[in-house]
């Protein structure tokens, strides 16, 4: 019996040399992929579905008329319950810029309140994909 028990032991401490390291992760690279690209006037509620919860914003407003003095509000919201996630914009008169949105997959919606302007969003989303391998 001593035997059997310092034999067991023996091979369970050789055990963990046996297993695998696991392998390194691929690595990979975020590539934008456009969901939608919107204009318009006045208020209006944007939906789509983001496959990975991460998307770029790219908004863009100009005077409606000669009065630059518009405004122009980006609300992120849930594309189910309509629940505000984050304000990303807010604006008056003529600009542009773009921002990165990270959450969960899932539908959003985008609320935009403008007055005064007219503006144009493009929503791409990121999309993780392996890195070419060096040659």
């Amino acid at each position: 019996m001593p035997r059997a028990f310092a034999f067991l032991f023996a091979l369970s401490l050789s055990l963990p040399a046996c297993r695998s390291t696991p392998a390194a992760p691929e690595p990979r690279d975020a590539v934008p992929r456009q969901v939608g690209t919107w204009q318009g006037v006045g208020d209006r509620t944007l939906g789509f579905d983001s496959q990975s919860g991460r998307f770029r914003i790219l908004w863009e407003t100009r005077p409606e008329a000669g009065d630059g003095d518009g405004r122009f509000r980006l609300t992120v919201q849930s594309g189910v319950s309509g629940r505000p996630l984050q304000e990303v914009v807010n604006h008056r008169g003529a600009g542009q810029g773009s921002l990165n949105f990270e959450d969960d997959p899932r539908l959003y919606q985008l609320l935009i309140e403008s007055d005064g302007v007219l503006w144009s969003v493009t929503v791409d989303e990121l999309v993780l994909v392996a890195r070419p391998s060096a040659p």
